[in-house]
């Protein structure tokens, strides 16, 4: 499973809740991809409970492999700086 661009947004609390629910189902049977713009520090601002994160954060980083990705935006490419987008 694939999840992309997780914490774009803030989930309400019954999308945390299944969150975890398939995070649990899945752990240490299948593989799953995240990719997400915000550092593990910031998931408390995705999900609305602290214990839940800690949770979820828990399952997904035991056997995870990080690949963190520095730059700029793939899709900003053709640009060579802001000002450009902005005209």
């Amino acid at each position: 499973m694939i999840l992309d661009e997780l914490g774009f947004k803030q989930l309400p609390k019954y999308s945390s809740d299944d969150f975890f629910s398939v995070i649990s189902k899945r752990y240490e049977n299948k593989s799953t991809i995240i990719t997400t713009n915000k550092e593990l520090a910031e998931w408390n601002d995705i999900f609305d409970e602290e214990m839940l994160t800690k949770a979820i954060v828990d399952r997904v980083m035991h056997h995870a492999i990080i690949f963190n990705i520095k730059g700029k935006s793939y899709r900003m490419k053709k640009f060579k700086n802001m000002e450009e987008l902005m005209e």
